[in-house]
This record gives structure tokens, sequence and C-alpha cells, in this order.
């Protein structure tokens, strides 16, 4: 029983320690396996995934339809959603979405591949207010 109990105790520590920080000069994902946190640089970022999740099942409590995602992957391999993962910014007074739009923004003039949907954006008005939905779209056409 107090194996069981242990077990579970990690493995929520596990799942639920998991954050990454952006700032002005970098991301630092923070993980069970990097408690001090990995630094990434802005040059270390090959590839940009953005979009809107859609009409699928989603485990209850993870995503919803409508969710916006803007996932980065890394040199060495990693993936990290960072409107879903992200757990701070240098601006804390500044809304995520325009936080990930200044971020974009300063990534594409970077000459980042970036892959985009505007196929599900019609469920972001569905929950949110406009001026974040009009950020959102930004971030989707933007190449």
């Amino acid at each position: 029983m107090i194996g069981f109990i242990a077990t579970n105790i990690i493995g929520f520590y596990i799942v639920f320690s998991s954050v990454t920080v952006i700032t002005e000069e970098n991301i630092i994902d923070y993980s069970f396996l990097h408690p001090q946190g990995k630094k990434y640089d802005f040059s270390d970022v090959v590839k940009i995934d953005a979009g809107v999740r859609g009409d699928k099942f989603y485990l209850p409590f993870t995503h919803n339809r409508g969710d916006f995602y803007y996932k980065v992957e890394l040199m060495d391999g990693k993936i990290i959603d960072l409107n879903d993962e992200a757990g701070g910014y240098d601006n804390e007074d500044e809304h995520p979405t325009f936080v990930l739009n200044k971020l974009d923004t300063r990534l594409i003039k970077m000459g980042i591949t970036k892959e985009s949907s505007m196929e599900n954006f019609h469920y972001t008005t569905e929950s949110l207010d406009r001026m974040y939905t009009d950020q959102i779209k930004s971030i989707l056409e933007r190449k």
C-alpha cells in the first residue's frame, strides 16, 4: 500500500512539475529531468506548428475544442506547446496570447519554418473575446 501511494505521489510530481518560461533571451523548460531548467536560445527553435484544436476526443482536463496551440520543435527534438506548458513570462501583466504574437513575429523574422492552420479557427470565437481571437488569427496568418 505504501509503495502504491509513493508511486502515485512521484507520478503526480512528474506530470505536474513541468513548466516552460519564456524570457526576452530564451525559453527555459523546467521538468522532472531538469528541475533547475534547461535553457534554449530562440535560435534552437527549428520549426513552429500553430493552430486550433478541432472536434477530436480529448481526455478530460487536457484540451478542448477551440484551444489554440503554439508548438515549437527544438534542435534536440523536444516539442513544447508554449500556449499549454508556458507558465511564466517576463511581462506578467501581458496576456500569453499577446506574448506569443510578439514571439511569433520574432521567430518568423529569424527564418524559422512555420506550419499553421486556420481550419478550426471559428471555434475560438465560441469562448474568447475578439481581442484574443484577433491575436490568434494574426499568429495563424503570419508566414
